[in-house]
């Protein structure tokens, strides 16, 4: 790769890089040396960019949850709470449903998480404010007189906790049907869209 593409070019190498070293060796197998081979920059070309390994992989995650902070964004504009809520988790499983390289990548680095205190805190502030987004959709639902939710915060806990267990059970499943496992959860939920109750 020439070093005289731009800085964007390169930053964006050195991450796709470092996700196939880490899916294909493990974090602690993986050098700098084979992430900078495999992204076409010289060593010294990825520590112009990255401190080490452990920013890389931090960035890479950050990376791959930009879709996703901007379907919340999108999701927060619907006047209706029910209606996000069905977009947000039809939206997120379909996209991580088609990305089985990158959903082994979540799960390998929340394992790396528990040795790195700063992965650790990426991923606190991470589940805090997915936490806070979804309290705020059951919330606004019991505002709109959608629905009648006791407890929005718990609903917002147990509901970004199953949205990644289900994030566990595609990798296990990677044919499973999208549209039933979103009615299925709705359900559970008690998310209706339209006055009917998805089942």
């Amino acid at each position: 790769m020439s070093t005289k593409q731009p800085k964007e070019v390169r930053v964006e190498a050195i991450i796709d890089a470092a996700v196939e070293e880490f899916l294909q060796k493990g974090y602690n197998g993986a050098s700098v040396d084979s992430i900078a081979k495999r992204a076409g920059v010289s060593k010294g070309g990825f520590y112009h960019h990255f401190e080490n390994k452990e920013v890389v992989l931090m960035e890479a995650n950050q990376k791959l949850s930009k879709p996703i902070e901007l379907l919340a964004v999108q999701v927060l504009e619907e006047p209706s709470a029910m209606v996000g809520l069905h977009r947000y988790i039809r939206e997120y499983l379909t996209y991580w449903a088609n990305r089985p390289k990158e959903l082994s990548f979540f799960f390998l680095s929340m394992a790396k998480s528990l040795e790195s205190e700063m992965l650790m805190d990426y991923y606190r502030s991470y589940m805090q404010s997915t936490t806070d987004f979804f309290t705020y959709l059951f919330q606004k639902a019991n505002d709109n007189q959608e629905a009648n939710y006791e407890d929005p915060q718990m609903m917002g806990i147990t509901l970004m906790g199953a949205l990644d267990g289900v994030m566990t059970y595609l990798i296990v499943n990677p044919d499973v049907d999208i549209d039933s496992l979103v009615a299925r959860l709705e359900c559970v939920w008690g998310i209706k869209v339209g006055g009917a109750q998805y089942e």
